[in-house]
């Protein structure tokens, strides 16, 4: 019995499918950089990574903000050094205080290393480094990048989508949005979504 080309077509795109399928299953078991928080809720994500906070390079994991927090309100953004990175970072440190006092801990996620961070967010080390030192956590999503496709604040190139997600302390998904071109995150919205 000979097999249509068509056939043999179907068959190895299912196959690669499968494989590649398998590979993603793989690699994410074999990443210490995220892990399962709760079984039953396979797409949610307590990650680690580094970050830069407060003058320093550390080790850092999600569930750490709701010692201090009940939502953790992450913004995915640009690269370091760039206009667009200096106009967010300066918008989330004007609305910081009033995230915080709602409950809400903003982290800032660019696929920079947090040694770039420390040199961006330490105020004069650099001409180009920020004039203010953020009040609110830098993370790093180097160098697999695991978190922002996890969150699909990826694109299929893995090239950072700018976006706003806040999880509570059950990581659960309480609001999304990508945010375009280079339009502000809205603060306004997201402060007045907050429950009191």
């Amino acid at each position: 019995m000979k097999r249509s080309k068509t056939d043999t077509t179907s068959r190895l795109k299912r196959y690669r499918d499968l494989r590649e399928d398998v590979e993603a299953d793989l690699s994410q078991h074999m990443s210490s950089k995220l892990k399962i928080t709760h079984p039953n809720r396979p797409a949610l994500y307590d990650f680690r990574c580094a970050i830069f906070y407060q003058g320093q390079m550390l080790q850092f994991q999600l569930s750490d903000v709701f010692s201090g927090g009940r939502y953790a309100m992450v913004f995915f953004c640009g690269y370091d050094f760039t206009e667009q990175s200096r106009n967010d970072l300066m918008q989330i440190e004007k609305h910081y205080h009033e995230f915080v006092k709602l409950g809400a801990i903003p982290i800032v996620m660019t696929h920079d290393r947090v040694e770039i961070h420390s040199v961006y967010a330490t105020p004069n080390a650099t001409t180009s480094s920020l004039s203010f030192l953020p009040s609110f956590i830098m993370a790093s999503d180097t160098p697999d990048r695991l978190v922002s496709q996890t969150f699909k604040s990826a694109t299929d190139k893995s090239e950072m989508q700018r976006s706003v997600i806040i999880m509570d302390s059950n990581f659960n998904i309480l609001f999304t949005q990508r945010v375009l071109g280079n339009s502000a995150f809205p603060m306004e919205y997201l402060l007045n979504g907050l429950p009191q």
